[in-house]
This record gives C-alpha cells, sequence and structure tokens, in this order.
C-alpha cells in the first residue's frame, strides 16, 4: 500500500537569497561520542548537499557562515581541523560547483588562513566569476561589524557622504542581492554577528534541527513558510 504522504508543495514565490547559519556541528558529534571535527566533517556534507538542491529549485543566490570572525576564540586545534578541512573540500566541492555553471564568491577578511588555502579560494572566485546558474556565496572569516566598519573606513577614505545604494557598493555583499530568508540551524535564535546590515528585512527561521541533521525535507517546509508570509518592508497591507 502506497503512502498517502505527499511532498509539500513550492510555493510561487521563492526566496531569491538563501543564507544559513550552520550551527550544531559540534553538539552532533559530541550526542555521538565523536570528536567535533567529526561533526564538522559531517556539516560539511550536508551542507553540499543543502546548496545543490537550493540551485535545483531554482534559488539563484545561496550563502553559507562558515567561519565567523569569532570563531578565531576556539581553540587552536579545532581552528586547524576547520583549516584543514576546508582545504580538503575546497577544490572538490567548487569544481563540482563549477561544472553546474555556479559563480562562487566569498565574504570576509581571507588574510586570516593559511595562504595555500587563499590561493585555492581565488583562484575558484576567478575561474568561476563568469558562470550564470547561481551564484554560492561563503563567509569566511567574516563578522557583519567588521563588514559595516571596512565599508565606513572605505567611505571616510573616499571623502565621500554616500546613500544607502552607494553604501552597500562598499560592503563584502556588493555583488549580491539582501537575503530574503536567514535560517539558523541548532536551536540558538540569535544572528550572531551575520550580515547585520543585509538582514534589515530579511525572514528569520530558526529550527532545533542541528545541522548535520538538516535536510532536503526541512529545507522546503521552510521555504513553504517563506511563500506564505507576509513581506511589507514597512508599508501597510492593502
Amino acid at each position: 500500500m502506497k503512502s498517502s504522504k505527499t511532498a509539500l508543495p513550492l510555493p510561487e514565490k521563492l526566496p531569491r537569497h538563501i543564507a544559513f547559519i550552520m550551527d550544531g556541528n559540534g553538539r552532533w558529534a559530541k550526542k555521538r561520542l565523536l570528536p567535533r571535527k567529526a561533526g564538522h566533517r559531517a556539516g560539511v556534507k550536508v551542507m553540499r548537499n543543502i546548496v545543490d538542491e537550493c540551485f535545483t529549485l531554482g534559488i539563484p543566490y545561496v550563502t553559507v557562515y562558515a567561519f565567523s570572525t569569532e570563531n578565531h576564540n576556539r581553540p587552536q586545534e579545532e581552528i586547524d581541523a576547520l583549516f584543514a578541512l576546508l582545504k580538503e573540500y575546497f577544490s572538490e566541492f567548487f569544481d563540482d560547483l563549477m561544472k553546474k555553471n555556479i559563480r562562487v564568491l566569498t565574504i570576509g577578511d581571507l588574510s586570516y588562513f593559511p595562504n595555500d588555502l587563499q590561493e585555492d579560494i581565488r583562484t575558484a572566485v576567478l575561474k568561476s566569476a563568469q558562470n550564470t546558474r547561481g551564484t554560492f556565496s561563503i563567509a569566511l572569516n567574516y563578522g557583519g561589524r567588521d563588514d559595516i566598519l571596512q565599508a565606513v573606513n572605505q567611505a571616510v577614505k573616499g571623502g565621500q557622504t554616500v546613500t544607502t545604494e552607494e553604501f552597500q557598493k562598499f560592503l563584502y555583499t556588493a555583488d549580491l542581492p539582501d537575503p530574503d530568508a536567514i535560517v539558523r540551524t541548532g536551536g540558538e535564535k540569535r544572528i550572531s554577528n551575520f550580515l547585520l546590515y543585509q538582514c534589515a528585512y530579511s525572514e528569520l527561521f530558526f529550527t532545533d534541527t542541528l545541522w548535520p541533521d538538516f535536510d532536503k525535507k526541512e529545507l522546503l517546509r521552510i521555504i513553504s513558510e517563506y511563500g506564505a508570509r507576509d513581506r511589507r518592508y514597512g508599508k501597510v497591507k492593502s
């Protein structure tokens, strides 16, 4: 007997830009008596699947929060493991994105990372610059406050008073539309210094699911809820 359950229908209104705060890798590993790096490794696999699913659904911009400026405060052993994981997966993942005609961007200050990793990242960005199917952005050594400060300093250095539109050109996200939806996994209900300027009118979604357990079903549930929300941007509903 076939199940009567059906998949949630996709709404007519998809987010143009969806961003993910991928939280819960460490807790996922702890629950399984595994080292934290095992959780990060599992999280990378889920990231690849979810990013691919977003582009398959027709969402043209996808951003993930991979390494924040506050992550500097983690144990050096964990930071080194994250660097090694990025190095291991970066070339393979972005070769796959290249084949799928996806443009790669990074937001944040890459100078914190080892030189060889910086070179891998810049090569991926350069090689994919003309791709047109979608844009994948990965936030590396990124913090919303730092983003605003570096943008202000650029404007001051240029000796100019800027409008909202002009100021956005100085942000790390200058080539991206503001996120329509920000999804945070892991149960916490905060933005954690992510896209602070850009999220002024983003729809926020919080789920208790730890990132390594996040799947297509939950993604579709969130997208369906997004489609049902009435985004007024401060206007009165007519």
